[in-house]
Parts: structure tokens; C-alpha cells; sequence
């Protein structure tokens, strides 16, 4: 989904995270629900020594992603563009 001004913010049922050059990507939550999912994956990210960006995302630069995840309580982790995630946040 886009938000008012066009740029990426969530799917309908998940909060997204790019990788794009070894780094994590994710929406401001201007846009999206800042959800208890979406705050322990970017700890997460963090702890694990990975570059953490929030920002504003383009739908042509969410195209040009190296790989896409989106992230809920109820599914874990929906791959939505092959690539390789860090380990600890793959599904048990």
C-alpha cells in the first residue's frame, strides 16, 4: 500500500523491510501501524550489527529492493522477493 504522497508504507496484513546493499530498509511509521512485530524486528536488526534506515521509500526503489520481507504477528515472515535474510528472523 502507498500512502498520501505515493511512497511505500505496508501491505494490508504486514509492515515491509528492504535489504538494498547490506542495508534494512523499513517506512517511517508516519504511514503504517508501529506494531510490537515491526519494533522487535528492528531491535533486532539493530542488535545484529545491521545498518537500520527509516524513511520514506519510493515504489521504484521497493522494486529495485535486493529482497523484500513483510513482518506480522499472525505469519512471522512473508518472503516476498527472494534474497538472504538474516538468520534470526527467518520462521522457526
Amino acid at each position: 500500500m502507498l500512502d498520501n504522497d505515493g511512497y511505500v508504507s505496508e501491505t494490508n496484513a504486514t509492515n515491509i523491510f528492504l535489504v538494498k546493499k547490506g542495508r534494512v530498509l523499513t517506512p517511517h511509521a508516519d504511514y503504517c501501524l508501529p506494531g510490537i512485530t515491526r519494533a522487535t524486528i528492528m531491535e533486532l536488526v539493530v542488535k545484529e550489527k545491521f545498518e537500520l534506515v527509516e524513511r520514506r521509500i519510493s515504489l521504484s526503489e521497493f522494486h529495485a529492493a535486493d529482497e523484500e520481507h513483510g513482518h506480522n504477528k499472525n505469519r512471522n515472515m512473508a518472503l516476498i522477493k527472494t534474497g538472504t535474510w538474516p538468520s534470526f528472523v527467518q520462521p522457526a
